[in-house]
């Protein structure tokens, strides 16, 4: 019986580790279509606003000047979600700088703040890109459902642990409830955050009451042997 579960978590491990690989791509994918297509024309349309300004009624200056501005919001938007997705640009700079992006990317919704401790400690690729998602997920969750307005972000580098903790002033959830959901749905939700976790030996705690907010505090070896 203990070989037949053994078996089962190794093809259920490398089932996974298929389904991100995948994802994964496709993330990639889009995030380069996203620079290449969208991003070009943006340029078009910023572009063709500026030669209606030159011979517009003055009346409709105003509304063209603020459309302008609204373009190169939507292009600065487009290059960070491009950068976010895109696997070869989070590999480059590395896990911890692609994290604050994307945190950095939340103070326009929240109150936000971070820390990090001790010396840096460089993960190998594919386990940066594996625990990066996972952090994704947990501040999507944040954004869909906690109706938080403060994130409390820290990275602790010690000489063989990384651990990252996001906490949030949310309403908080039935832990339990929330498990069983996401077993019933497979690759979703906690389940999938703590699958994610475990493919790069790492472990999730969860600290979590109904109107008193969340913290998730996610242990990663810096090298798995």
């Amino acid at each position: 019986m203990r070989e037949i579960a053994a078996l089962r978590e190794a093809f259920n491990d490398t089932l996974l580790s298929s389904k991100l690989e995948i994802q994964e791509r496709t993330l990639d994918h889009i995030g380069k279509e996203l620079h290449a297509n969208f991003s070009q024309l943006v340029a078009l349309i910023n572009i063709n606003l500026a030669e209606m300004l030159l011979n517009c009624p003055s009346e409709m200056k105003e509304n063209i000047k603020e459309t302008k501005t609204l373009t190169r919001q939507l292009m600065t938007e487009l290059k960070i979600m491009s950068a976010s997705l895109n696997t070869d640009h989070i590999m480059r700079i590395g896990f911890a700088a692609a994290f604050k992006h994307e945190l950095k990317h939340l103070e326009k919704h929240y109150e936000v703040t971070f820390t990090m401790t001790g010396t840096e400690s460089p993960l190998q690729p594919e386990r940066a890109i594996i625990l990066f998602r996972l952090c994704q997920e947990i501040l999507n969750n944040i954004l869909t459902h906690a109706q938080a307005r403060s994130i409390d972000a820290s990275i602790v580098y010690s000489s063989d642990l990384i651990t990252i903790t996001i906490a949030d002033d949310g309403i908080g959830f039935n832990l339990e409830k929330a498990y069983s959901q996401s077993a019933e749905k497979e690759s979703t939700g906690l389940g999938n955050i703590v699958k994610r976790a475990k493919l790069i030996g790492g472990e999730v705690s969860i600290d979590t009451l109904i109107n008193k907010g969340t913290d998730i505090r996610v242990t990663v070896p810096v090298s798995v042997q």
